[in-house]
């Protein structure tokens, strides 16, 4: 959301800047004490190179709580911002120096659409260039505990507490020794003395969860933190925790690229910071050491294990990505507009323009000449920018692989073709996860043909029909714990016994059945160091038995006994280690593969799982360009006419391709059809027993046609 100003103001404030021309604004807070208000800046015009010295903020607009905007006072103009902005600005604020800071929403015109999209192009260089990227989640509020009491405390140096930064509204964490003061002034405090007494049902215990945070960033395994298993501590902490995790700056998509490429990003909650570096270090190593926890055990029963599995999912998106970044890796735009799709933005159009400065390439054409990519244009419909991104997709990974996942949120119920992705439509959870997994199969390996667009509607390639879907079992819920994961694999297997044996003959039946809920995975992940590796291999073909899945199934009645109190302490009944890492891997396994997913079987009796969407007389079909056979659904009209419509070839695996009847065509020129098809809308992608591997003897016995997709 833009500022609030008149026209006359926009004018005085936004000189015309000149496009392309790699200028920028930039404000200069005016020194004042927090307490003296309004807030006063100016805005000044830089050319952005290596050596400007300014900081950059990364914030949410909103906060979620209503508050009316505020007023600040930018070249003596009265201009209105939001809450949450106004108490970034007055903590930034330093007493005695001017602090230069990029705002997007103040530094950018943003009633100039040409002038918006060409700052946006350069973002990427003003967070990269930037000496501190300063990441605002938002003010404390009124049950934090941020810690005052420890300045009450008159054997406590307060300047060693508060740390070295240079403004004294701010309490500095640096993940190193010179955090001990504040460790020990919380920790020497016993559950009975005042610190204790204040913590209420609705106490949020931030300065104890940064204290938590540290622990963990500097090795400490999760279980051996005592004030999370104490029952005077570790409700406080984990209601800190949440507090700071509800904060929106955490769900929006355009901090991803701040995050990544910045130098030095800080975090700051109320006069709370700490460098990312810790929060990225804690997230490793309770990501890492929480598969010896007990699924069902303590922490699920205090929902700390909830929080903390939050917590570590987000920090380590953005985490794995900075390290990626550092390392210039190549980000493939697919992998990347996966990744972050589930994150918020107030314009549809930016789920695609906020991730562009962290993809380095989108490939080259044939000639050898670079692809051009997706470029800021607030000018093109959202539905627009979805169709060229998924064609560009389809060109840059020579592949269909773009269709996989979440398309739409109502399957035949937008007005794009079905193929194409809504990105404003959040995937499920953990959908980018087992999406990165598709190149682990080939189901289409040994098809060939080509791709083509005929109009802005019908996509056009070769495959096969499998089979018809006569059974679909529910839904897969995320996040519902291991006994209810149980409760619908249950489910699923009592629709098994109609089926003598697996539809490949390879296996038995229940072998199939425990290998497609995994798809035919295997999980590990470890830390070394800095480096940070979790991994998904295809099993063994050797594998007939799973004993983790088979542990998975037991319910482990010992593991219900978890409410004793031993001193203030909760203890859990132990349980063998690896028996429960196997567990966990499991279900995180299960989660990933199958997670928001229906467990389906087809009148021939393949099984599989399938997206949400799918439905009893959907067809399973292996196409040219995908990894993964798809679920489709008849158009729902005899045919589709092209009535000259245009022909142009996306992709090919040989040099001549048949658009329509007979007309040839080379790779990437365009033709025109006059013919009908016979079409059929995408519903999603699935994994189908069996065929998940190409094989060319098979491939040969396929009825392969054209396949047209609406």
């Amino acid at each position: 959301m833009p500022p609030r100003l008149d026209a006359r103001s926009s004018r005085h404030l936004y000189p015309q800047l000149g496009l392309g021309g790699q200028t920028i604004r930039l404000i200069e807070l005016a020194p004042a004490d927090f307490s003296a208000l309004p807030i006063r800046c100016r805005l000044v015009e830089e050319k952005l190179t290596p050596a400007l010295s300014y900081k950059a903020l990364s914030y949410s607009w909103k906060n979620g709580d209503g508050t009316p905007d505020v007023a600040i006072y930018c070249n003596s103009k009265p201009i209105y911002v939001s809450a949450n902005l106004h108490a970034a600005l007055r903590r930034m604020r330093a007493p005695n120096a001017v602090v230069r800071i990029w705002v997007d929403a103040i530094c950018i015109n943003q009633q100039d659409d040409a002038e918006r999209a060409d700052q946006v192009g350069m973002m990427r260089d003003i967070y990269r260039n930037s000496s501190e990227v300063l990441i605002w989640l938002g003010e404390s509020g009124p049950h934090d505990d941020m810690g005052d009491w420890i300045w009450d405390n008159a054997c406590i140096d307060g300047e060693s507490l508060r740390g070295t930064h240079d403004n004294p509204n701010v309490v500095q964490w640096f993940g190193d020794k010179r955090d001990m003061s504040k460790l020990k002034a919380y920790f020497s405090s016993a559950p009975g003395d005042k610190r204790a007494f204040k913590f209420g049902a609705n106490r949020c215990d931030i300065f104890g969860i940064f204290c938590v945070l540290y622990l963990l960033a500097n090795g400490v395994p999760v279980d051996k933190i005592w004030h999370l298993r104490h029952v005077n501590y570790s409700a406080g902490i984990v209601d800190g925790l949440n507090a700071i995790m509800e904060k929106a700056w955490w769900q929006r998509i355009w901090v991803v690229q701040e995050t990544v490429v910045a130098k030095e990003p800080v975090v700051y909650y109320g006069k709370m910071c700490a460098p990312w570096r810790l929060l990225a270090l804690a997230a490793v190593e309770y990501d890492t050491s929480r598969l010896r926890d007990n699924p069902d055990g303590f922490f699920a029963s205090l929902n700390s294990g909830r929080s903390l599995m939050q917590f570590t999912r987000i920090v380590m998106e953005i985490e794995s990505t900075r390290r990626s970044w550092e390392r210039l890796e190549p980000m493939v735009p697919l992998t990347v507009l996966r990744k972050f799709r589930s994150r918020l933005a107030t314009d549809p159009r930016d789920k695609v323009f906020a991730v562009l400065g962290l993809i380095r390439s989108w490939g080259t054409e044939k000639s050898g000449q670079a692809m051009k990519g997706i470029t800021p244009d607030y000018a093109i419909q959202d539905d627009k920018i979805f169709l060229k991104t998924t064609v560009l997709l389809i060109m840059n990974t020579r592949s269909l692989a773009g269709l996989a996942g979440t398309l739409q949120r109502n399957a035949g119920q937008s007005s794009m073709p079905s193929w194409v992705t809504d990105w404003s439509c959040s995937p499920t959870v953990n959908e980018h996860i087992r999406l990165s997994n598709i190149q682990l199969y080939s189901a289409a390996e040994y098809l060939v043909g080509s791709v083509a667009l005929h109009g802005q509607s019908i996509l056009e390639t070769q495959g096969h029909i499998i089979d018809k879907v006569d059974y679909v079992g529910r839904t897969l819920e995320n996040g519902q714990g291991r006994n209810r994961t149980r409760h619908t694999v249950l489910e699923w297997q009592e629709s098994l016994p109609t089926l003598s044996e697996a539809i490949d003959g390879e296996y038995s039946l229940q072998t199939a059945f425990w290998r497609t809920l995994c798809s035919d995975l295997e999980f590990v992940q470890y830390a070394d160091g800095s480096a940070y590796v979790r991994e998904f291999r295809r099993l063994p073909g050797s594998i007939t038995k799973n004993e983790a899945y088979e542990r998975w199934l037991t319910v482990d009645e010992q593991s219900h006994r978890r409410t004793s109190l031993i001193g203030g302490i909760w203890v859990e009944p132990t349980s063998g280690e690896l028996e429960t890492e196997s567990k966990n891997a499991f279900q995180y396994l299960l989660e990933c593969a199958s997670g928001g997913r229906r467990f389906f079987r087809t009148a021939k009796g393949y099984i599989g799982t399938g997206p949400v969407g799918m439905k009893v007389g959907d067809s399973v079909a292996v196409v040219l360009g995908s990894r993964v056979p798809f679920i489709l659904r008849d158009g729902g009209i005899p045919r589709r006419w092209c009535s000259g419509q245009d022909v142009r070839v996306l992709f090919s695996e040989r040099s001549s391709y048949q658009a329509g009847k007979g007309a040839k065509a080379q790779n990437h020129e365009t033709t025109r059809c006059y013919d009908s098809h016979r079409c059929h809308r995408v519903i999603g992608d699935a994994y189908v027993h069996g065929i998940m591997s190409g094989d060319r003897g098979r491939t040969k016995e396929w009825d392969v046609k054209p396949i047209f997709l609406i």
